[in-house]
């Protein structure tokens, strides 16, 4: 089965899950996509792959699961090529393509070209922010069992991953739901304990209210958590943060930042961030554009506000799509000189950093690297920074 994956790191763990049902039942016939609905712009992509796969093959049969699928289900069937839709709820039920099944694999799954492995500890969010439909596609929060995580991340590195990262709808709700004494700093000791041939643990976007002072600890203390975390941010204004029923403020991000970089100086932070918001003056972007700085930001990742259905922030006053755009064009202009500083500071260093392709890599802290000799990909290196462009940190393998 080909898998055609849109959107999030949970996705993308989710497809590999469905990868290995497809190939223990002999599902051959078919292309699934997994779908997201985080912006409009996803779900104009997904309608014209569809439309494309369509167009190169009018026998193809596609099934469609994710969040888009779970929104308009009706309305992706009537398409050309599509034959089903998985709902969310039983994405990852391996009996649920069972009816897809012709019988025919051998059961093996293809060896991943990747290095890293995503773990998913927990799927919904319990979270009512103002402009996200996650909540109507996949539901409250669910924790997993911590030694099923444990067994799969087992797994993970038997098939070969260097370094797994934990991944879910809002990892940092984890055990929020149980009656135990369990959080997410919790868990990563435990997977840490459990699993000590382990040696680079990662961890997906976070809350920053959540980002409390116990998973400082654990992020500052325990070397094999890598030292990046991505933050969902989405503004740097406290008025926006308000609208957009998000439960931090700015000063939070700053302090709780500061607070990392006072135990674990190599920590490089990133954020998603939403330009645009209904409501948003200049000046409150402006706000947004100083966090970046005063909160020590260096991998953004910002696209434009996008009106999702049945959400509260889509009937709020809009922007002006011009002003949008050109407000989308200057973040990203500070956000390749604060990367390029960034760059600039590694120049003259030793760092680790493990292969992705023949040339390229990433530095623990998640930057990227170009290396003027061959790499072996998954293999992890000691790099000599030598100097950078516009794009990665130029350099050599160390030999030892």
């Amino acid at each position: 089965m080909e898998i055609i994956t849109f959107g999030c790191r949970l996705n993308a763990c989710e497809s590999g899950i469905i990868q290995e049902f497809a190939a223990q039942l002999g599902v051959d016939d078919y292309t699934l996509i997994n779908t997201c609905a985080v912006t409009a712009e996803a779900e104009r992509k997904l309608r014209q792959t569809i439309r494309k796969l369509y167009k190169e093959n009018n026998e193809i049969k596609i099934i469609l699961t994710g969040c888009a699928s779970e929104l308009h289900p009706q309305e992706y069937l009537q398409m050309d090529g599509v034959v089903g839709v998985v709902s969310n709820k039983f994405k990852l039920s391996k009996q649920e393509y069972e009816k897809y099944a012709t019988g025919k694999s051998n059961g093996e799954v293809a060896t991943p070209t990747k290095v890293r492995g995503f773990l998913q500890v927990q799927n919904g969010c319990d979270k009512r922010c103002t402009y996200c439909v996650v909540r109507l596609t996949r539901g409250p929060n669910v924790s997993f069992d911590k030694d099923d995580i444990v067994s799969r991340a087992r797994e993970l590195l038997h098939k070969g991953y260097k370094e797994i990262f934990l991944t879910g709808v809002n990892v940092s709700s984890y055990g929020r739901d149980k009656s135990t004494c369990e959080d997410l700093s919790t868990l990563i000791r435990y997977i840490l304990q459990e699993v000590p041939e382990l040696t680079r643990l990662g961890l997906s976007s976070l809350d920053p209210a959540d980002i409390n002072d116990e998973l400082i600890d654990v992020i500052t203390s325990e070397e094999h958590v890598l030292p990046h975390i991505h933050e969902s941010i989405q503004s740097g204004d406290n008025m926006i943060l308000k609208r957009m029923m998000r439960s931090h403020t700015r000063e939070q991000v700053i302090e709780t930042n500061h607070k990392i970089l006072e135990k674990r100086p190599n920590v490089i932070f990133g954020a998603d961030i939403i330009v645009g918001f209904p409501t948003e003056t200049d000046e409150m972007f402006e706000n947004t554009m100083k966090l970046l700085e005063e909160g020590n930001i260096t991998l953004l990742h910002a696209f434009p506000f996008s009106k999702r259905p049945n959400t509260p922030a889509a009937r709020m006053p809009s922007v002006n799509k011009k002003t949008v755009q050109a407000r989308v064009h200057e973040i990203h202009d500070l956000s390749k000189n604060i990367l390029k500083s960034k760059f600039a500071e590694y120049v003259g260093k030793q760092v680790r950093i493990i292969a992705e392709e023949e040339y390229d890599g990433k530095t623990d802290t998640f930057l990227p690297v170009i290396s003027s000799t061959k790499l072996t990909v998954g293999k992890i290196y000691d790099f000599y920074c030598d100097s950078y462009d516009e794009n990665a940190i130029l350099g050599k393998v160390i030999e030892r």
